[in-house]
């Protein structure tokens, strides 16, 4: 998932060689999005189920709008919101997540492209022989995309021929380059071992086709867009991949241990949801001042913790609870101006919803596990969703003194359109239903 600012908040490529790609392509028609595959995206233009021309031709002119002129994704949703009223088109998922995944992965990969153009021109690679790694910085990264952070390969290591980003819906992951200077400053001597690939199976399921995809990778986005479009790089001196003569590398910075942590509850321990619960919550509330105390809300459901272990995601603990701090975070003035936060007798009622909630999502972007439940006001629409975090490590008020703790706790929330929870390919469903 990108940062604060979206997946295209570290672009800072002149969008000439984006320009050109995007220019290059052929509009082409589609009922799914697996019509066009990993590689034919690099000539062809194409929004899945936009089985016309004359619709596709109207998205294809917005996109280039955005990528020339540099139009918002605000701006960008009101073009897609006009293009589907004239074409009376109908299309999956909500009209606000269809226009960003258009808007985000057209442009991403047009960038993408752009800057591999860059990269392997032959004066760069002269004098920048080693590609990096750089993971977005996401607030709820994927697990796997930030392991790769900093891994530093030759340009022409095979690795970059599918793991080039983006490497999947709304990746806003990049690659920069380095010198042999810039890499032994980093104090390394040589690059990095090419990881080894290992692939999960997938099912197309239009065609029921079986394809092996890099784990970490999504579906389809396990190619290079520039390498497509352009070709292969090639060193033109490989003296230059040595690291120059003289005081280096430096030594590496002294690396403190990270702090000690207990989980807030230990693995096979009851789980016992605070009595006090609502009485800490409205005290919290009435002071804004988060103290460092946490509660215990409850425990995810054994069919829960056995989804998550099946995929080695699964806490060492069922219990979630929640901090001080946490709670505030979910009723800040912000998003209850704005109509998201959540209402105080919801929030009071917090261990009840970690005890049944209605649905447990996994956000396929993210990881993140969302509880799904309805609000106690039965005149409001909407759906309530808490995202929870494993792992935590906060610093907590125990015992009369402050410890460093690792909880698994519900970390934000809010008020949201059902609609967007039951947006085809956002979410899995754990357990419940929406």
């Amino acid at each position: 998932m990108s940062g604060s600012n979206g997946t295209l908040s570290a672009v800072s490529l002149p969008p000439r060689e984006a320009i050109e790609y995007l220019r290059g392509k052929v509009n082409v028609t589609t009922q799914h999005w697996t019509d066009v595959w990993r590689e034919g995206h690099a000539r062809s233009f194409m929004v899945a189920g936009a089985a016309t021309d004359a619709i596709v031709g109207d998205f294809r002119r917005a996109v280039a709008s955005a990528l020339e002129q540099g139009t918002t994704l605000r701006d960008f949703r009101q073009q897609f919101d006009d293009i589907v009223a004239r074409h009376g088109w109908v299309h999956n998922g909500a009209p606000a997540w269809r226009a960003r995944v258009i808007y985000e992965t057209n442009l991403s990969t047009a960038y993408s492209a752009g800057r591999y153009a860059q990269q392997t021109a032959p004066d760069t690679l002269a004098v920048y022989p080693y590609w990096q790694y750089v993971h977005s910085g996401a607030a709820h990264p994927r697990l796997q995309h930030q392991a790769w952070n900093g891994l530093t390969l030759l340009a022409t290591d095979s690795f970059w021929r599918t793991h080039y980003p983006p490497n999947g819906w709304r990746c806003g992951c990049r690659v920069r380059v380095l010198s042999a200077r810039g890499l032994a400053r980093q104090g390394k001597s040589g690059p990095d071992q090419t990881p080894v690939i290992e692939t999960r199976r997938w099912v197309n399921p239009r065609t029921g086709e079986v394809h092996y995809v890099p784990i970490g990778i999504d579906p389809g986005f396990d190619y290079n867009p520039g390498l497509a479009w352009r070709g292969e790089a090639a060193f033109p001196d490989a003296t230059v991949t040595r690291p120059p003569p003289g005081r280096w590398p430096p030594p590496a910075p002294a690396r403190l241990p990270p702090p000690e942590a207990e989980p807030f509850v230990r693995p096979g321990a009851p789980i016992v949801p605070a009595e006090d619960f609502a009485a800490w919550a409205e005290g919290l509330i009435e002071s804004r001042r988060a103290d460092g105390s946490a509660r215990v809300l409850g425990g995810l459901s054994d069919q829960v913790m056995q989804w998550l272990a099946a995929r080695d995601a699964a806490p060492v603990s069922p219990a979630l609870g929640i901090t001080s701090g946490q709670l505030l975070h979910l009723v800040r003035d912000s998003k209850a101006s704005a109509g998201r936060g959540l209402p105080l007798a919801d929030v009071k009622r917090l261990p009840e919803i970690v005890r049944r909630p209605r649905a447990v999502l996994r956000e396929r972007e993210t990881g993140a596990i969302l509880l799904v439940f309805d609000p106690s006001d039965g005149a409001n629409s909407r759906a309530g969703k808490l995202i929870v975090e494993f792992a935590m490590n906060q610093r907590l008020q125990q015992g009369g003194e402050r410890r460093r703790v690792l909880i698994n706790a519900v970390k934000s929330g809010g008020l949201v359109e059902a609609a967007q929870l039951r947006a085809r390919g956002l979410y899995e469903l754990i357990e419940g239903e929406l």
